[in-house]
């Protein structure tokens, strides 16, 4: 980008861009702000983007108030001809009723407005279209000067407290589609809890694009009007419109009329109240959607003390350190049948390989998965991991607003049902080097089999021997080890020699493959716990970390929407 066109931090952000941050933050909040609040920020969007497609050259002014107010008198003085029906009977205005200056274009602003009843001012046959053609007061320079007179709507409604629920429906329905409103109250009800409450405060904020009038001022005392206008802008300032002018007027008597006629026309002259009414209403629909569901105060990223936290817990409902224990038991069990003694070594095929005997590797079901024969997880082990999911969950949620955490929690389980499957594929596909072999298991094999071989010929001989005895026929001499201290025949020292060295074998390699399977089980354990990170990454913080990622969207763009 351009350095000439790149923003300063202090610059505020260009109207679209917050409409489209606003929007943006909506769809990420689907789900986790509530649903009416959700509705209300599309149709405020829906707003926008029908205003935005109509005339541009008209500002919308729309007149509110309760019952008795003198909006429709205030109207006739504004435009200096009657053109909505005034009386003493209540309710008077039933339908908006529309003083139009400068017809160009306003005809679809005012269908989209569902106004029927208009009335075009022309020429010099009302004081609005005369003042409208006197130029602005003050400097202003060829560039800031518009070109003709301005295009201004001016809307007389229905009560707002109107006993027709009609009416009121009407009136409300127009507080959200015009540009400019005007709160019209009277000595008698400019201090209703009521209007305020349920009215002006709601739009607080909007003080670029509100007036308040208090009208029938000729019924109060003069030296009690400025009093009463001060107290009138005190409750504006609580209802949060800080900037927002009060104006005095009288339609019976003229007096602030004129005021009021050059504030509003100064206002249609800027031709920025349309924009500024959107940037208020998009500012104001941030605020509630942060006031429901602020994703501030949540971490970027799920801590890794967590996470180790959760694999644990996910471990123990993976059965790894059994499964680790058996796999180094398998490697002493396939020791034992390379360098155990030979004559026991059948002792071992009465017992299953301890791996094979879990069915780690083995077994496929219908879908082609891997499965384990390992017993299901007991209640406790079961309880750990959903508790496990549960805190970790919770930390990482952890400063965030309740719709936030419920959110994140919902998302750390949104796998559940799936999690005992995928830890059990986890393990059951492990490579734990099952056919893994040692280079000193041939060694040690072939000298148990000489061992062996020298205590069967050693008894062989004796054998023969005591046969030929036997038969009566003299045995040939048989060699003696003189090196003892007695004299003991060859074939003797062969079988007690070979017996002892292949026990010794034995025990030796039993105890060398203890301290090997020791290693293979360290080692088992470290991939079977690698592969369990791997699936609580899958199944749970992968989820956690999208939702904290969609909290810091949100937040950035309510951010830029609020402006």
């Amino acid at each position: 980008m351009s350095p000439l066109l790149r923003r300063s931090p202090d610059e505020p952000a260009p109207l679209i861009e917050r409409i489209d941050a606003l929007d943006r933050a909506a769809e990420s909040l689907e789900g986790v702000a509530p649903s009416s609040e959700l509705t209300a920020v599309h149709e405020v969007l829906d707003r926008i983007d029908r205003r935005r497609a109509l005339s541009a050259e008209h500002t919308v002014i729309g007149l509110f108030g309760a019952t008795g107010s003198g909006k429709s008198s205030l109207v006739n003085s504004l435009v200096g001809k009657d053109i909505s029906r005034a009386a003493v009977r209540r309710p008077t205005t039933a339908t908006p009723v529309a003083a139009v200056l400068g017809g160009s274009g306003s005809d679809a602003l005012l269908d989209w407005l569902e106004v029927e009843d208009r009335h075009h001012l022309d020429g010099t046959d009302a004081a609005l279209a005369v003042a409208a053609a006197r130029p602005a007061k003050g400097r202003r320079s060829r560039r800031e000067q518009p070109s003709g007179p301005p295009g201004v709507v001016l809307l007389d409604l229905p009560d707002l407290d109107s006993v027709e629920s009609a009416n009121r429906a009407v009136a409300e329905r127009m507080t959200g589609l015009v540009d400019v409103i005007v709160w019209v109250t009277d000595p008698q009800k400019y201090a209703d809890a009521v209007l305020h409450q349920e009215f002006v405060r709601p739009f607080a904020g909007h003080d670029a694009v509100t007036v308040l009038v208090l009208n029938q001022i000729d019924r109060i005392r003069e030296h009690e009007r400025d009093e009463v206008l001060a107290s009138l802008a005190g409750i504006a300032r609580a209802d949060g419109l800080d900037r927002a002018p009060v104006l005095g007027t009288s339609a019976s008597t003229g007096e602030g009329i004129e005021q009021l006629r050059s504030h509003l026309l100064m206002i249609a002259r800027g031709r920025e109240a349309i924009a500024s009414r959107q940037r208020a209403d998009v500012r104001g629909a941030a605020e509630a959607l942060q006031a429901t569901a602020d994703p501030a105060g949540l971490v970027e990223r799920a801590a890794p003390a967590d996470v180790d936290a959760l694999v644990a817990d996910l471990a123990s409902a993976a059965r790894v350190e059994p499964v680790a224990r058996a796999a180094g038991a398998s490697y002493r069990y396939r020791a034992a049948g390379k360098v155990g003694w030979p004559p026991l070594r059948w002792l071992r095929t009465a017992r299953p390989d301890p791996l094979r005997r879990l069915g780690i590797g083995r077994e496929r079901d219908g879908e082609g998965l891997e499965r384990t024969s390992l017993p299901a997880p007991d209640a406790a082990a079961r309880a750990r991991a959903a508790g496990g999911v549960r805190r970790f969950a919770d930390a990482a949620s952890e400063g965030g607003s309740d719709p936030w955490r419920a959110a994140i929690r919902g998302a750390a389980r949104s796998r559940e049902e799936q999690l005992p499957d995928a830890l059990d594929q986890a393990v059951a596909e492990a490579d734990l080097r099952s056919g893994t072999t040692s280079w000193w298991w041939p060694v040690l094999d072939v000298l148990q089999w000489l061992a062996l071989l020298t205590w069967v010929v050693g008894l062989g001989w004796l054998g023969l021997n005591a046969l030929l005895a036997f038969l009566g026929i003299p045995p040939p001499p048989m060699p003696m080890v003189e090196e003892l201290w007695i004299p003991i025949p060859l074939p003797t020292v062969m079988v007690v020699l070979g017996i002892a060295a292949g026990i010794l074998l034995g025990v030796a390699g039993g105890a060398v493959a203890a301290l090997t399977a020791t290693r293979h089980r360290r080692r088992a354990r470290r991939v079977l716990t690698a592969r369990v990170r791997d699936v609580a990454h899958e199944q749970v913080v992968g989820e956690v970390e999208q939702e904290l990622a969609r909290a810091r969207a949100a937040a950035r763009d309510l951010a830029l929407a609020h402006g």
